[in-house]
Parts: structure tokens; sequence; C-alpha cells
């Protein structure tokens, strides 16, 4: 079987005739292109009616048709497809096969539009049966994935334009589905944070910290209380392996001190916790790969791949950086199109939530902030107190601050506010602290 034999010729004269007598249809097929049809008269045809449509052409007749594909070099080509006599024939065609109704024409360009579908599949398939059969292609996961997500995108309905009664019962079912217990969405362990934010499909959440100040230790926590929830998590790391990673996995998880715990100097009852946190791990929905230099197309395809074969219900990034020495990405244009590429690509299309972390500087901004900040639903920063605020606020109060610095989806703190943490590096732990009252001047 050839491609060309898969199409869908009757629909595709059946478009063009409605098209001629109904030319303001064709705003119900504007997914349709004219690369969809297979007969070449078709073909110049839609293409022709399309643009004189867009110029605000309604009268299709052979002068209009022949005129607009005169009118630029682009598309000479097709006038000679077309002639007077073959455009007078296409013209009495029409009365005979044209459709009055939008539901009627729809069902036709539908059509048409799954026969290119399927042609273009076949296509892929056999592109990719070709790749298979060669031992020198390398990454040849990625290169496969990317070529079945490029279909889909292409034949995706998105850009089809819904009126808003179709889709408020649809939203407010959503928006019911994602209620708690007084807020929206999958909380985070940390109760007071959730009256700011939580994490959200189609939303990336991002922890702001300076450099060796607890970024990928938050990351790690936030990840195992996701496991206790019973979802499904894809860790994505550039700073630790996963020899590294799961060191840090069993000190939370066991209670015992990093160092101990990699030194083997601890005792028969700690080794039994050992045991029980790794066969706990064992049970839980996780995915953890180290991939030191990010880059887009093997980001998407790693996710890609997870994401079908074992789903993802939250993406947690370790972390978006600028460029810079041993830094993951090797340009800071790369840093705004990845970050681009988790928040819209992936949370956004995929409907997977986003956590991740980036840098911030001495002041309390983040770095590259231009890059992140466009497109982080919310950012908070983590912050050592200093000696004046844990002592006005407590030893009880921790000895961290985490202040929502940007907040897309609720509220942010002002200068001054901050959650209380507790920050426990030998035993990889965060917890929320007492919060503090804050002091207000006389």
């Amino acid at each position: 079987m050839r491609a060309e034999d898969i199409n869908s010729l009757e629909s595709e004269s059946g478009v063009i005739a409605t098209l001629i007598q109904h030319p303001d249809f064709i705003f119900y097929s504007e997914q349709l292109l004219p690369t969809h049809f297979t007969n070449k008269e078709n073909k110049c045809m839609y293409m022709a009616i399309r643009n004189l449509t867009r110029k605000g052409i309604f009268t299709i007749d052979p002068y209009n048709i022949i005129s607009y594909l005169n009118s630029s070099e682009a598309t000479k080509e097709f006038a000679g497809v077309l002639s007077i006599d073959k455009l007078n024939e296409l013209m009495e065609m029409s009365d005979v096969l044209v459709r009055h109704t939008v539901e009627e024409y729809k069902m036709l360009a539908g059509n048409v539009l799954d026969a290119a579908f399927r042609r273009n599949a076949f296509q892929k398939l056999q592109e990719c049966e070709e790749l298979c059969t060669k031992d020198s292609i390398e990454d040849i996961e990625q290169k496969i994935y990317n070529a079945i997500d490029d279909l889909m995108l292409e034949y995706s309905t998105a850009n089809e334009v819904p009126q808003y009664k179709d889709v408020i019962d649809g939203c407010w079912e959503e928006i019911k589905s994602r209620q708690g217990n007084g807020y929206a969405g999958i909380p985070f362990k940390f109760n007071t944070l959730n009256e700011y934010a939580t994490i959200e499909p189609g939303e990336l959440f991002i922890f702001a910290a300076e450099a060796k100040q607890g970024k990928s230790m938050m990351l790690l926590n936030c990840a195992i209380d996701l496991l206790k929830q019973d979802l499904a998590v894809l860790y994505l790391d550039s700073e630790l392996n996963t020899r590294l990673f799961t060191a840090r996995v069993l000190a939370h998880l066991s209670g015992i001190e990093y160092k101990k715990l990699t030194s083997g100097a601890y005792s028969e009852e700690e080794s039994e916790r050992i045991e029980q946190a790794l066969e706990w791990m064992k049970t839980r929905k996780f995915t953890h790969i180290y991939i030191p230099m990010f880059d887009q197309q093997s980001i998407y395809s790693a996710v890609k791949k997870v994401y079908h074969t074992q789903g993802i219900d939250v993406l947690i990034v370790d972390y978006f950086k600028g460029s810079g020495d041993g830094d993951a990405f090797d340009s800071y244009q790369e840093l705004g199109r990845f970050v681009d590429l988790v928040k819209n690509k992936i949370c956004g299309d995929m409907g997977i939530c986003g956590v991740g972390a980036a840098q911030a500087t001495v002041n309390g901004k983040v770095a590259d902030s231009a890059k992140i900040g466009r497109n982080a639903s919310t950012i908070a920063l983590i912050q050592d107190k200093t000696p004046e605020e844990m002592e006005a606020d407590g030893a009880e109060c921790g000895n961290k601050k985490l202040r929502v610095i940007l907040n897309r989806n609720g509220m942010q703190h002002a200068s001054g506010e901050y959650i209380d943490l507790q920050f426990d590096g030998n035993h990889i732990l965060y917890e929320e602290a007492k919060q503090h009252i804050p002091q207000t001047p006389y």
C-alpha cells in the first residue's frame, strides 16, 4: 500500500464545492491546510479560497481565483493547474456537491483531515521503520519520539476556539476537582505555604535560594511528601547522580544523619530503618534521572517516555540556572527556552504539575529573573534568618524563612513578612516551625 492511496477524494470535492458557494464556512476549518488535500486541483482551490477570504474577498469565481494565483511568485506555479475551463467546471459541479449547513461542511473537512493524518502517520512510521534498520543512527528513541510528537502536534485540535458557554461547565468541574481543605491543588508539607499557593496541574512553582542554601534539599522534601500522597513524581536532576540522591533520600526517611549513613557508622536498629526506607521507596511511583547538562530535546524525550510508560503527576526540576561554570545550561537564551518548555509544553499541554528551583542573589533577587519569572506561576524565596530575626522570633520558630515574592495565583508576602521553617541539613529535613507573631511598633 502507498501513502497516497490513503485519501478522501469525495470529501475533498465536497469541501471545495461548499466553499465556492459558502466561502465563510472556511472559518470552521482553519486547522485544515492545503497540504492536507491529495488532489492538486482541490489543493490549489482551497489555498486560493483560504487566502481570498482572509483578504475579505468572498466572491469565489474564476477571475478572483486566477487573479490571486497570479498575484505573487510563490503562487504563480499553481495557476497552471487551474485553467479557466477547469474552474468553470468546478463552479458547475458545486451546484451538485454543495452542502448548505456548517455541520455537514465540518464533517467533510474532518474526513479530509482524518485521511491526511492517517497518510502522514503512515509516512512517519515508515521513516521510523527505516531508522530502526540502521545501526549507525544514534539517539533513536529521541528521534522517534520527536517524529511522532510533531505529527500529533500538527493535527491537534487545540486551535479550535469553542464558545465560552461550551467550556464553562467543564471549567467549574475542574475547579471543584482541585478543591481541598480550604485550598486548591496538591498541598505542600508546609501548611502555611498552602495559604499562598499549592502544586497545580499546568503551573510551575519555583523555590529560589542562594548557592548551597538548601534548594535541592527542599525539592527532595517536596518529592517525598508527594510520594506519601501516592502521586507519581519524575525528578530531573542536574546536581546529583542517582546514588548520591538515594543517600539523601534514605537519610531523610530513616532519620539517620547523612554522614553517618554514608560512612556505614550506624547501628543494627538504624540499619533496619534504612531497610524499611528502601522497601517503602520501592512501592512508590518515582523516577529519578540525572542529566548534568539540560537540553530541550533530551528533557522533553525523557518526560514523554516516563509519561507514557509510568505516568507523571508532578515534574520536579533541580534546577533552573543560567550560563556559568558548572551550570546546567550552556547559554542564557537556552535557559529561557527551557523554562518556557517546562511551563507551557510540558506542564501546560500535558496537565502536569511543575516544581523547581532557581538561584537567588545575595540581595534576594532571583538570578536570571527575566527568563524565569516570565513563565513561573509562583516563586518563593528561601533565606537564612538573621541572628536578630531568630532572637526576635524565638528558637521554636526555626532558622529559615520562606517568602512568596511572585504569585500569579494568590497572595504574596509584603516586605518583612515570611513563613517560619526549621532546616536540618544533617537529616536532609525541612519542617514548618512555629509561626512567629509579627512585631508591631507602638
